[in-house]
């Protein structure tokens, strides 16, 4: 057992430390070892990512080390790109996760549980110790075994813990107490166990995780490293100078991006940018290592082969030929839309005029402003991912989304957040009050149409309003795309009163069409709403009017709307000052009902009879109808009574049986009953076939009302 236990000792011995090995790898010869890679790009995006990007210079091999948050480890996983400008890059390595009970299982002497003095000692049989008290060797030897003795101390008993060596002298027993210390001497074992408890001990320490980036080549060239990383969404709000103090007399408009960085490193000389958009993001452990179970498969046994039966095949028609999904843009294509990447002109005064002339040229700079090689950047893979730095915000298109890059690179400590000015200019924008009856009744909202004539998506956010040097009120606004409005409110207009009626509505019959049996009715509801302004100021206001919008519904009056929403009609008036201005909107709604003539009754053909926009041809129809329908009514009136008539007499013959029942059969009593059942079978009789031939009446009158009621048509 002991010879199976060295030749075990031995062979991991050979082999490189588990935990150590995770973090290595074999790299050229002469291979230099960088600190690491200054963060050079950042990208934000709205979705609760940045794309970062860094970068700088190596020469010949070289390993770089990247630290990581454990929680940031999938994302870099899943979507690091590297790149080496002049040279070859090779794998990237980092420590496993695998789950600590199976990495310790791996080691001599096996700690995933936790061992007690005599447990441990209990597997280190047969292994080479030394016991020391004071810094000097008490004995050495081999263990033999363990066991506890109890031994009387001051007071009582105490129980300790014996280890038996074989030494050159013999087995001797030596108790472990206070004071000494064992060392395992062969030096591979006493590393493995080392090594067991290091990976122990790291299991607690979730905080960071270490990726080995390596690079071969000759020379100096630039290396760069991106990724996407979880990071706090960048938010925007907005300062609207109502009065328009810009050129022209226009609203100016300030736009302050709120970016934080909540890395473990200072952003300096960074590249920001921040995108308006929202792209697909998720998180997928690949950092885990995954372990499928396996089937146990027995031994392959050859069994006698028996008769076997073979189905005709099914052959594939080699003429079908499989389509391309319908939108899907062909290799070497363009999708419809414009180019990727395409940049607009912003209008004069405000950021984010890019130039479309030429690709814009990118590099690296060092502390001191020097470009280090002046890449261009849009000749690999990383270009695509980054938007072009511009002025303090430029805004220009990415793919299919915004961004607004800072003209100068920023500086921002670690854990630190900024406001930054990324927009800043003159914008269309007119005064209006928004009237709706829905949120107030009495008084209009003061409020702003915004034309977005900036060429810049302005994403949603707070907005606070300036009127000249006072505070207005604030707003909010929602993604306004380029040559977009929007209407944005932020006080009560108090200088206009407003009020609305909406009169009482009667449905009223505008036809009644006929067509095989089937009667169709169309009615129309008219609803006039009256809007009514009067104004206390002594300057005319442009009221908009939002008035409720009913898929169902057709505006009448006025003929069309000044926009329109999903749920909304707007309209556009103008009150003059110290004036009372009225305004109708008039909507219509067609209900259409219809209604089979064969299975109405008498009293609602008679209602549709009544109807003056019923046409003649169908009036007539209907009048002959209803005359066929009351004689069907009344022959099963009459079979009715003829019926009920049969269940009067036979309740009187039941009462007169059961009198016959206590009579003497010749007592004259008797014989009078008789007699008047015999006249009551023969009235039954007669009841029978009149109900028989009324019922026969009634189901042919009734067939031929429904076939007259088939034919009705206008």
């Amino acid at each position: 057992m002991i010879s199976r236990f060295r030749r075990r000792v031995k062979a991991s011995a050979a082999k490189p430390l588990i935990f150590a090995a995770a973090l290595s790898v074999a790299l050229p010869a002469g291979a230099q070892s960088v600190p690491g890679l200054p963060v050079r790009k950042v990208q934000l995006f709205t979705s609760g990512v940045a794309y970062v990007e860094r970068a700088g210079q190596i020469n010949g091999n070289a390993q770089i080390p990247l630290t990581f948050r454990t929680a940031q480890v999938n994302d870099i996983l899943k979507s690091m790109v590297l790149i080496d400008t002049g040279g070859r890059v090779q794998p990237a390595t980092f420590g496993t996760r695998d789950p600590i009970s199976r990495s310790l299982k791996a080691f001599a002497i096996d700690v995933s549980e936790n061992v007690t003095l005599e447990s441990l000692l209990g597997r280190l049989r047969g292994t080479q110790v030394e016991i020391l008290q004071g810094g000097k060797s008490l004995a050495r030897g081999a263990v033999a075994g363990v066991e506890k003795k109890t031994e009387p101390r001051a007071g009582g008993t105490v129980e300790l813990c014996t280890i038996n060596l074989l030494t050159a002298e013999g087995l001797s027993p030596i108790v472990l107490e206070a004071g000494r210390t064992l060392r395992v001497l062969d030096p591979a074992l006493d590393a493995e166990f080392r090594s067991a408890l290091a990976i122990l001990a790291s299991g607690s320490d979730d905080g960071k995780r270490q990726v080995q980036l390596h690079f071969a080549g000759t020379g100096t060239r630039l290396v760069r490293v991106g990724y996407v990383t979880e990071s706090p969404v960048w938010k925007i709000s907005y300062r609207l100078l109502v009065s328009g103090e810009s050129p022209g007399g226009k609203p100016f408009l300030q736009g302050w991006a709120l970016v934080e960085n909540s890395t473990d490193e200072d952003w300096t000389n960074v590249d920001l940018s921040l995108v308006s958009g929202r792209p697909v993001s998720f998180i997928q452990d690949l950092y885990q290592p995954l372990y499928i179970p396996r089937p146990q498969v027995g031994p392959d046994i050859a069994a006698s082969p028996l008769p076997q039966t073979h189905d005709s095949s099914i052959e594939t028609d080699p003429a079908v030929a499989v389509q391309a999904p319908v939108g899907f843009v062909a290799k070497g294509g363009r999708a419809a839309g414009g180019q990727a990447g395409e940049a607009k002109d912003g209008p004069a005064g405000m950021p984010g005029r890019v130039a479309k002339s030429k690709a814009p040229v990118d590099g690296y700079y060092d502390g001191h402003g020097n470009n280090i090689n002046g890449l261009e950047l849009n000749r690999d893979l990383a270009a695509n991912f980054m938007a072009k730095i511009g002025a303090a915000a430029a805004g220009r298109h990415t793919g299919e989304l915004f961004s607004y890059t800072l003209k100068t690179p920023l500086n921002l400590p670690r854990q630190q957040a900024a406001m930054i000015p990324i927009i800043s200019g003159a914008i269309d924008a007119d005064r209006i009050s928004l009237y709706n009856f829905e949120i107030d009744p009495k008084f209009a909202m003061n409020g702003l149409r915004v034309h977005n004539n900036s060429g810049l998506h302005l994403k949603g956010g707070p907005i606070t309003l300036f009127d000249g040097a006072a505070y207005a009120g604030d707003s909010r606004m929602e993604d306004v795309a380029p040559g977009d409005t929007r209407i944005i409110t932020y006080a009560v207009d108090q200088g206009v009163i407003c009020n609305h009626e909406v009169p009482r509505d009667d449905a009223k019959v505008v036809s009644i069409r006929a067509k095989a049996g089937v009667l169709t009715q169309q009615s129309k509801n008219v609803t006039e709403t009256l809007y009514t302004f009067r104004s206390t100021l002594d300057k005319p206001r442009t009221m908009v009017i939002e008035h409720p919008r009913d898929a169902e519904e057709t505006l009448a009056e006025p003929a069309k709307p000044g926009e329109k929403t999903d749920t909304l009609y707007r309209f556009q008036i103008q009150v003059p000052a110290k004036k009372t201005v009225a305004f109708k909107v008039t909507t219509v709604k067609v209900n259409s009902e219809t209604v089979s003539i064969v299975d109405a009754n008498s009293d609602t053909l008679y209602q549709y009879y009544e109807e003056k926009t019923i046409s003649p041809r169908v009036k007539q129809a209907l009048q002959a109808l209803i005359v066929r329908r009351r004689k069907v009514a009344e022959l099963k009136a009459a079979a009715a009574n003829r019926k009920a008539e049969i269940a009067g007499i036979s309740t009187d013959q039941e009462r007169i049986r059961r009198n016959m029942g206590a009579l003497d059969h010749n007592s004259p009593l008797y014989k009078r009953y008789t007699g008047e059942l015999d006249a009551q079978e023969t009235k039954i009789a007669s009841l029978r076939a009149d109900y028989a031939r009324l019922s026969n009446q009634a189901a042919t009158a009734d067939r031929d009302a429904r076939k007259f009621a088939d034919t009705i048509s206008d």
